[in-house]
């Protein structure tokens, strides 16, 4: 069914009015991803392999959902089966970690303090509504930091995003998710460059990887994969 001459003049109306007012933003495209065209491919094939293997599939640090909506709108196509796990505090930095990047990492300058402030502004409920928005179903929900995340012990997970950022959660995330993964599974840690404000990644993957005698990779600049045979 196509749309009547009123009805498409009356669209046009309404973008028009949008555009010169103070809400362009809402009506102009903006590219919302933390991750580069490459690092969104790369993790679409990671999540195709990782698929293969049994159990769910799980994002820890989700903001306000881009990434979800991506990831779910692939596992449609490649197993639409699968549940999703979707794990964040809704409410930015725990604020021990944060004193922990502060005094014992030393990210103390106004660069990294502005860093550490980040992500404060979000809701679990404008998350939820992202999911309908979008028709995605399969995603739970959790509002709670990753050291706080308990599931049950029968759990078990193919992919694992770890997104959190700072050294804690991340080194909680994987000691708390590596025995719950399947052989075959993936585990992907964001921001693992060095020298970055967020290279508390890096240092918790470095060390969880040494402590248990695990082999890494680093793909795209800042992604650290950790397959588990």
């Amino acid at each position: 069914m196509t749309n009547s001459r009123w009805e498409i003049f009356l669209d046009g109306l309404v973008k028009r009015a949008l555009f010169w007012s103070p809400f362009r933003s809402f009506l102009l495209y903006k590219y919302r991803y933390a991750f580069t065209p490459a690092q969104l491919a790369r993790l679409t094939v990671l999540a195709t392999e990782a698929a293969a293997a049994p159990g769910d599939f799980c994002e820890i640090g989700c903001y306000r959902g881009y990434t979800t909506v991506f990831l779910n709108k692939h596992l449609d196509v490649i197993a639409p089966a699968k549940r999703y796990w979707a794990i964040d505090t809704f409410g930015g930095f725990v604020p021990g970690d944060v004193a922990h990047e502060l005094k014992a990492r030393g990210k103390n300058s106004a660069e990294d303090r502005r860093a550490l402030d980040k992500f404060t502004i979000n809701s679990q409920f404008w998350f939820d509504c992202t999911m309908r928005l979008n028709g995605i179903t399969r995603v739970v929900t959790q509002a709670v930091a990753v050291q706080d995340f308990s599931f049950p012990v029968s759990a078990r997970f193919s992919f694992v995003l770890i997104d959190v950022d700072l050294y804690l959660p991340t080194q909680a995330a994987l000691e708390k998710f590596w025995p719950h993964l399947s052989p075959g599974g993936v585990i992907v840690v964001d921001d693992c460059h060095e020298g970055h404000v967020y290279d508390g990644s890096r240092q918790a993957v470095n060390e969880f990887c040494a402590q248990h005698q695990l082999r890494f990779e680093v793909t795209e600049t800042k992604l650290a994969v950790l397959r588990k045979v």
